[in-house]
């Protein structure tokens, strides 16, 4: 299964909007589903859709998981399994809920599974080619890999 974040920074309705990417799909015969997860419309299809849908720039690779540090940590090493190698890279952490670790705490503890993949690449908080995003609400947990 294919899974896929698209980030609603708009106003519009993450419903409506939903709604209508699954419409656009299935007039090209694709099926998929959709859920919203705080601003995020999480997209899920047998089919790649990157090529599919036209504004695929804010569509990104990502994974469901718990909100545990391991399940994060070992999630973020299956994303960066197929993802495109870069010089450096940043995780940034936004999280609601009540864990036993802070935002900066995960972050730092998890680049790990990204060293295990790419031993040579290097942190920067700045302009990082890579944000590997992190949203945790509660006990659930998505991971979604965007590029600059």
């Amino acid at each position: 299964m294919n899974c896929y974040a698209i980030v609603n920074n708009g106003n519009q309705s993450l419903k409506r909007l939903g709604d209508k990417i699954i419409i656009s799909l299935s007039k090209q015969k694709i099926f998929a589903k959709y859920r919203v997860f705080g601003r995020i419309i999480v997209l899920e299809s047998k089919q790649e859709l990157s090529e599919v849908i036209l504004n695929s720039k804010h569509l990104y690779p990502c994974i469901f998981t718990g909100s545990k540090e391991h399940e994060i940590y070992e999630s973020i090493k299956m994303l960066v399994e197929n993802a495109i190698p870069t010089k450096n890279f940043a995780i940034r952490v936004d999280r609601k809920g009540n864990h036993d670790y802070d935002s900066t705490e995960l972050a730092r503890n998890v680049a790990g599974a990204v060293f295990d993949k790419w031993p040579d690449v290097s942190v920067d908080l700045d302009s990082p080619e890579l944000k590997i995003c992190v949203q945790i609400i509660n006990n659930k947990c998505i991971i979604y890999l965007k590029y600059s």
